[in-house]
């Protein structure tokens, strides 16, 4: 059943919400988002008009969309088609407390896509912006960073677009290091270098040419500054003569950091339940 989409304002994106009858009580609630968010999201990325309606499909376990999905993923965008695909399902995992907050990054990727004029976008840019707009950075996202620095080794801008392409372990480690770099660079750079960026590649101007253009440094240049900022983390756990105790301190902000995700995914699945309930 299709649900016509919520009309926001005509400065804020329309939606159109495709769901299964079982489904609805949950469109609704996607319907009340929060319109100064979206505005904010548009202000971040530099969009003066929302564009075309934004369809939202809504897919339950057994539907071939969802089965076609790797397991981790609770949802995606489909730039091109301005569509968004929430696996309604799906146990919920990092970067995502919430289907709300799934549903405002798969948001951010549409209207990234349509600031840059329907361009390609580097996956670490595209998910930094998303990450940016949807998601505050905390305690948890800190202690990933740390585990994502310690466990591994450095990577480049390029190498942190193929980890998206991985496994589930390597991909929430892309989330962060993307999320991260993006932050650091924003705190460098000025929170309106996002809009900047996309507004030279939607006039037909390089990624990387829009970038040095912005930021008056190239990619590498960057990446460079962005790991030497990282050195303090190396001073406060240094690994090479690391402790029991430091180690067990990563152990255990990485098993808080994933019970604190599930007990909120577990509250807000029965707060669903508990209003399906009441109707």
């Amino acid at each position: 059943m299709a649900h016509p989409g919520l009309v926001m304002g005509a400065a804020s994106p329309q939606f159109t919400i495709e769901a299964p009858e079982s489904l609805e009580p949950l469109a609704a609630h996607l319907k009340d988002s929060n319109p100064q968010a979206l505005q904010r999201m548009m202000d971040f990325m530099g969009l003066e008009h929302p564009g075309l309606p934004i369809r939202v499909i809504l897919a339950p376990k057994e539907s071939p969309l969802a089965q076609e999905s790797p397991e981790w993923i609770s949802g995606y965008a489909v730039g091109q088609t301005s569509t968004i695909v929430l696996l309604t399902d799906r146990s919920l995992t990092y970067p995502n407390d919430s289907l709300n907050e799934v549903f405002l990054h798969e948001i951010s990727h549409i209207l990234a896509h349509r600031a840059a004029g329907e361009q390609p976008l580097p996956r670490w840019f595209d998910e930094g912006l998303a990450m940016m707009t949807a998601r505050r950075w905390d305690l948890e996202d800190r202690a990933r960073l740390v585990w994502a620095m310690v466990s591994d080794t450095q990577v480049s801008l390029n190498e942190l677009n193929t980890l998206f392409n991985k496994d589930e372990t390597s991909v929430r480690r892309a989330y962060v290091l993307a999320y991260a770099f993006t932050r650091d660079l924003l705190e460098q750079t000025g929170q309106d270098t996002p809009k900047r960026i996309l507004a030279k590649i939607q006039q037909g101007v390089s990624f990387p040419e829009a970038f040095a253009q912005t930021t008056s440094m190239t990619l590498t240049q960057a990446e460079e500054q962005f790991w030497s900022r990282q050195t303090l983390w190396n001073r406060w756990i240094p690994v090479a003569t690391s402790s029991g105790m430091v180690w067990l301190a990563i152990t255990l902000l990485a098993f808080w950091a994933f019970t604190r995700q599930r007990k909120r995914a577990a509250a807000i699945k029965r707060a669903w339940e508990e209003d399906d309930d009441d109707l």
